[in-house]
């Protein structure tokens, strides 16, 4: 039999050993016998142990009462096994056959079984018996439920929402060929703005800024104008001269350049008002101011003031654009009627002073 080596622990101080000197152990290469000074190891010494057996007990198996006994070394352990079959160590002539186990295994307390061992001073061996568990009756499973039919649920699609205001019948009006027809469309609208704003929101609208542009811009250079008969009649009403019924008529009679070009005065001021409500939703809803250009239509007042050759027009834009001043706009609205301060028409000249000493009382 193959012995085992000894293994030196190199943690343990070992005893010096005397040299033996035989023949045998003579070196070969440099014979020395009975040298004093030690010789220098051929090998290192280990620092581990040869072998890496696993330091923990095999077997994990309850604690008995009395003081656990490890198997003499003579004895080899059998590996590891299922818990239903109990390892047996062999038969030696030295130690007798074990005798049958006897125990009563219960489902409620198992008990540990003892094997008792003869002709040997071995403490009795405690083995662990399995644990048997009564297992549960199976219920039987009932059968699902069909499943509760429902009634289907009806989607109800929300109401669209009903616009307040006719924004395409304002359109129509505003761009209607009849003169009085716009000019009832544009006093509907400033009495709207001023009645029901939040109704009049749904007009600021860029077909309904555009059609008032139109009507600003419109050329009635091309228009019939007022007859001499006309002119003459109004000047003696203007006078306080007594008409007759046919002159009376005759002078209250707007021709269609005429009607144009009051419905240029009603448009500008029917945008300054829509420009006024822009303005307030805007800075309701974020706080912020709208540049005087930025307005809607401002633009074309302003140019109306610097290029129209009507000085009725001329006036009427002043106006419309004194109605939205505020202190964002006073620098550029003062500008505006300093220069309209030089008109050549009176009316222009007093329309602008006006709107300058109200400006300067904001």
């Amino acid at each position: 039999m193959m012995q085992v080596p000894n293994v030196v622990n190199p943690y343990i101080p070992q005893p010096v050993q005397q040299p033996s000197y035989n023949a045998v152990k003579i070196d070969i290469i440099n014979p020395q016998a009975g040298a004093q000074q030690a010789q220098p190891a051929q090998y290192a010494q280990p620092t581990m142990p040869l072998y890496n057996y696993p330091q923990n007990q095999v077997y994990n198996y309850p604690q008995a009462e009395q003081q656990p006994y490890y198997m003499p070394p003579q004895v080899t352990q059998a590996p590891a096994c299922p818990p239903c079959e109990v390892p047996v160590p062999p038969a030696t002539p030295s130690v007798a056959p074990a005798q049958p186990v006897q125990a009563e295994a219960t489902a409620a307390a198992p008990q540990p079984q003892v094997i008792q061992q003869q002709n040997v001073n071995v403490p009795p061996t405690v083995v662990p018996q399995p644990v048997v568990t009564p297992e549960a009756p199976v219920q039987p499973v009932a059968p699902a439920a069909p499943a509760a039919t429902t009634a289907p649920v009806e989607v109800v699609p929300p109401a669209p929402v009903t616009p307040q205001v006719d924004l395409n019948g304002f359109i129509a009006k505003l761009t209607s060929p009849d003169y009085e027809v716009q000019a009832n469309a544009m006093e509907e609208i400033a009495n709207m703005v001023k009645d029901e704003p939040q109704k009049a929101t749904e007009l600021l609208d860029e077909k309904v800024i555009n059609a008032l542009n139109n009507i600003i811009t419109a050329d009635s250079s091309k228009l019939d104008g007022p007859t001499q008969e006309q002119i003459a009649a109004r000047q003696k009403l203007m006078s306080g001269e007594k008409l007759t019924d046919e002159e009376n008529k005759l002078a209250n009679t707007m021709t269609p350049m005429e009607q144009a070009e009051r419905n240029k005065s009603y448009a500008m001021f029917t945008e300054s008002i829509m420009q006024k409500l822009y303005g307030d939703e805007v800075q309701k809803l974020s706080n912020t101011t709208v540049p005087l250009t930025e307005l809607p239509g401002a633009v074309t007042i302003v140019d109306q003031l610097k290029d129209n050759p009507n000085p009725m027009v001329r006036a009427s834009a002043i106006e419309a654009l004194s109605y939205i001043q505020q202190p964002a706009y006073k620098e550029d609205l003062k500008t505006l009627f300093t220069i309209a301060q030089k008109d050549q028409d009176k009316n222009v000249q007093d329309a602008a002073t006006a709107a300058l000493d109200k400006l300067n009382k904001i």
